[in-house]
């Protein structure tokens, strides 16, 4: 068995972390802005919103399969990680000269297949360079740095949106917040390529383009039909069970996204349509959710390390139950002006918090049930899911907001997040008996 990861010489291993918030920022800044850029500036529908977010996750789910199959073998992890900082900074600098929805949909696709470069590598850098007993804690820290970066953003945020808002109008303030963001996005690639290691591991192979070729043939539609209706034709119906827990957990995972999605895709535009708060506030939630959950990442590792990760996680989810019910119980009240203001507020720590535990008790997991060597290839597969979940849920959204009401959108998350809580205690069971450590 191949040693574990020994820390780096010289300075700190975590010291690279700190790379990536230049980009975070950058994202932190427009995460709240693209429904309302859509409908607001582009003057298009809710269901175009979700249409949106589901392309963009549609994008990514081929990309993270095949980012992280080329991270574990041609050059190194810094290489994908500032190319994931460009595939979000180049097209989101384009984003602020969209002219319409169609458009807007195709810089959004691109920064989706793109930008996913290095959402893998983030989690086996982790694990290339610490130990595997400090990983919950190094887990916890990385996400700590990444969430302040996104607080960062959301304030930047909040205060151009405010601000050039009130000088220039809300269509130039809107758009030249992508300029800002994007910047910030190729900044963070200089970061990377600066700051992060090459840790010591096995040399990664030169780059043959017979192996691409060979990896694209074995893609092709003909031959992975056949592929899988032979693998399917040996299985008996008892193996259809997903008795392997990172099968199981994949399979919980897409439940869990799929929901979340689901209810937060039409988040802003609700507050805007429905409870009536102005651009600035619809921010300033946002930057609430990021701060309350960028201030529980390293409480939640702690409890990660000593509980259990999927532990942790059960709970996670299910205040995201509280979560959504409270949302729709505040659109069927109709609550408006302070009273709304502060239930949101508390809703949405709430959900920060939920947010942490998530975040870092989902990386531990797959860290923890990936087969050794093919780090990269399983948190690919995991990013792959949760992106299927978000395709399925933001499409799904965005419609069901326009044909029905909010309301309803928000009560089908809740009942999603109780769904989600289940599988999760059954994948926790089900590594348990396969005896899985840290479960």
């Amino acid at each position: 068995m191949p040693p574990a990861p020994q820390p780096l010489p010289g300075p700190s291993p975590t010291r690279w972390f700190y790379s990536v918030i230049p980009q975070r920022i950058g994202a932190g800044s427009t995460v709240s802005l693209p429904p309302l850029f859509v409908t607001e500036v582009l003057h298009g529908t809710v269901g175009q919103v979700g249409l949106t977010s589901s392309l963009t996750s549609a994008a990514s789910v081929p990309a993270a399969v095949a980012w992280g199959w080329l991270s574990d073998r041609f050059g190194s992890r810094k290489l994908y990680l500032a190319l994931g900082c460009l595939g979000f900074g180049l097209p989101t600098l384009l984003m602020a000269f969209s002219q319409d929805v169609a458009g807007f949909l195709v810089l959004a696709t691109l920064m989706g297949a793109l930008s996913m470069a290095g959402t893998p590598v983030s989690s086996t850098l982790i694990m290339d360079t610490t130990p595997k007993g400090e990983w919950d804690d190094a887990f916890g820290r990385f996400n700590q740095v990444s969430g302040w970066g996104m607080v960062v953003g959301r304030a930047v945020g909040l205060a151009w949106i405010t601000y050039v808002t009130l000088m220039l109008g809300n269509e130039p303030a809107q758009r030249s917040l992508w300029l800002v963001s994007g910047v910030l996005g190729c900044l963070g690639a200089a970061a990377v390529w600066v700051m992060v290691p090459r840790p010591h591991r096995q040399k990664p192979a030169a780059f043959r383009l017979r192996d691409v070729r060979l990896r694209v043939r074995t893609w092709q539609p003909g031959r992975l039909l056949r592929r899988v209706s032979a693998r399917l034709a040996a299985i008996s119906p008892r193996r259809l069970n997903w008795r392997e827990p990172l099968a199981a957990y994949y399979l919980a995972s897409l439940a869990l996204f799929t929901a979340s999605v689901f209810a937060y895709t039409p988040f802003s535009v609700w507050q805007r349509q429905e409870l009536g708060n102005s651009t600035s506030m619809v921010f300033l939630m946002g930057m609430v959710n990021s701060l309350a959950a960028t201030l529980s990442y390293r409480w939640v590792a702690r409890r990660s390390a000593a509980r259990g990760s999927l532990g942790v996680q059960i709970g996670a989810v299910a205040l995201r139950i509280v979560v959504f019910a409270g949302f729709a119980l505040l659109s069927v009240t109709a609550l408006h002006g302070l009273a709304s203001s502060a239930a949101l507020v508390l809703f949405q720590s709430i959900s920060g918090l939920s947010w942490a535990g998530i975040a870092v008790a989902s990386n531990t997991t797959v860290a923890h049930l990936s087969p050794k060597g093919s780090e990269g290839a399983s948190v690919g597969a995991y990013n792959s899911f949760i992106s299927l979940g978000s395709i399925v849920g933001a499409f799904a959204s965005g419609y069901v907001a326009q044909w029905t009401s909010f309301t309803f959108v928000f009560i089908l998350g809740a009942l999603g997040m109780a769904l989600t809580t289940v599988l999760l205690i059954l994948v926790r069971r089900q590594a348990r008996r396969r005896q899985f450590e840290h479960m």
